[in-house]
């Protein structure tokens, strides 16, 4: 007698479940897989002060860094049309331009477009650490107001780099910028250097997007 209430039982049970399903309401499932947390290497979005992520990059004219360019580098990155891109180069007299142990490789002048300012590209020696000891090194040899600069890891493009936003010299109200970027041959750092930071932020977004490792 109990085996057949038992088998009752589990009859009823099954009946309950075969009727629940072709209702539509099947027993709750996972409604789908949890959010993805940030990565650690993702690009942070920080609108306003210091870093100002809301400027939109300005439209790529120029490819800096590419084989058979003026300045042949380990990566490359857009920068608006019309900039006047050069390799540095040192004189006998003058000797290597360099900063510390940051060595300029590439000058691009964004005055022949009206703006006035320059994109500076450094390589850093014999400073061990990845891009962030690097770009210290830089911008303690570049600027006393480094000291209060403030770093963050995100990407440049689809490279690992640091960025660093430090008060301006002049003490404007928008913060000077360098990044350091990593590459196949060390971080290399960029640095913008203008009276007006806000009227060269389009391009210096445009470089952080764009930066590629150069694989000619």
């Amino acid at each position: 007698m109990k085996r057949r209430t038992r088998l009752a039982v589990l009859a009823a049970l099954t009946a309950a479940l075969t009727a629940g399903c072709a209702e539509g309401k099947e027993p709750p499932t996972d409604a789908g897989p949890p959010s993805a947390s940030p990565s650690p290497t993702g690009s942070p979005v920080t609108p306003g002060p210091p870093w100002h992520d809301e400027v939109v990059a300005a439209p790529a004219g120029t490819t800096v860094g590419g084989k058979g360019t003026p300045c042949e580098l380990p990566v490359t990155f857009s920068v608006p049309a019309e900039w006047k891109v050069e390799a540095v180069r040192g004189s006998a007299k003058l000797g290597e331009p360099r900063l510390g142990k940051a060595l300029m490789l590439c000058e691009i002048d964004a005055r022949p477009t009206g703006d006035t300012g320059f994109l500076r590209v450094w390589r850093v020696d014999g400073v061990a650490g990845g891009a962030e000891a690097h770009l210290k090194h830089f911008l303690d040899a570049y600027s006393p107001k480094a000291a209060d600069a403030e770093y963050r890891r995100l990407k440049a493009g689809t490279l690992d780099a640091v960025e660093a936003s430090y008060p301006r010299k002049d003490g404007g109200a928008v913060n000077d910028r360098a990044i350091a970027i990593s590459s196949l041959y060390g971080p290399i750092v960029l640095s913008l250097d203008t009276p007006e930071p806000v009227e060269l932020l389009p391009a210096y977004q445009l470089v952080k997007q764009s930066a590629r490792i150069n694989r000619d």
